[in-house]
């Protein structure tokens, strides 16, 4: 048995542990949210990317709406060949930090996250 967080909808925004592939219920809350590839000046559309999870799930990340961005082909590849660090922050930006410490953040171009409580 493997619990799935639900929203106030009651859509599925994570699966934890219990699955790597992302559904798509999830990637379609995904793809609102981001609106295309969310590294810094890529337009890349939904439809050309991948769900990337940030904390990589072969270190115990999860598969839930706070842990996946969307990136395209190209910096889907380039994140993991180059070791790049990515955060989600509150704002809704991702921040991308290389190697050498230089960080840019990343508007999404979907949807503003919704707000929790009153």
């Amino acid at each position: 048995i493997h619990r799935i967080l639900r929203d106030a909808d009651n859509m599925p925004t994570g699966y934890g542990r219990a699955r790597y592939t992302v559904p798509r219920q999830l990637f379609r809350q995904i793809a609102a949210r981001d609106g295309g590839c969310r590294m810094p000046d890529c337009n890349r559309s939904v439809r050309h990317c991948d769900a990337h999870h940030i904390h990589y799930w072969r270190n115990m990340g999860l598969t839930n709406l706070e842990n996946l961005v969307l990136l395209c082909s190209r910096h889907h590849h380039l994140v993991h060949r180059l070791d790049l660090e990515l955060k989600l922050l509150p704002s809704g930006q991702v921040e991308t930090t290389w190697r050498d410490g230089t960080h840019r953040t990343s508007q999404p171009h979907g949807a503003p996250p919704k707000r929790r409580g009153p």
